[in-house]
């Protein structure tokens, strides 16, 4: 089974998805994320004051992510499915270092993703605290 054929209710289908997920962002393919959403994506990151759509502005903010941070990677924590959809909320802890610097960046934070029958990821929100972020950036 696939995330697309159940509510959360599969562990399997649900690590498998969130090893997609992760997988992508590890190894900064900017692609293969954004291919995992939908077109009419709604990407909110509270963090940063904005809300954007399409695979398009995800796709560009892992390339952001690669240009700040090169060497960045995520380890997943754990994954909390929602049993009445098809939802989950995927826990990671970041590391990365500061490009051009030797600073390191270390940050808990939670991707919030509603996945709709096709599959995809229809609602993306990315949880962490950034005035924390900020500071470790700033040194």
């Amino acid at each position: 089974m696939t995330m697309a054929e159940v509510a959360a209710t599969d562990v399997d289908a649900i690590e498998t998805f969130c090893g997609r997920w992760e997988r992508a962002w590890n190894t900064h393919d900017a692609d293969a994320v954004a291919a995992m959403c939908a077109d009419d994506l709604v990407y909110d990151e509270p963090a940063l004051g904005k809300t954007a759509h399409g695979p398009e502005s995800i796709r560009e903010f892992v390339a952001q992510m690669t240009r700040t941070f090169p060497d960045y990677s995520f380890t997943r924590v754990g994954f909390y499915a929602e049993t009445t959809r098809r939802a989950v909320v995927v826990a990671w802890q970041f590391t990365g270092t500061v490009a051009g610097t030797d600073r390191r960046v270390e940050f808990h934070g939670d991707d919030r993703l509603e996945v709709g029958e096709d599959g995809l990821i229809h609602a993306y929100r990315c949880l962490y605290d950034n005035k924390f972020v900020e500071r470790q950036v700033r040194g």
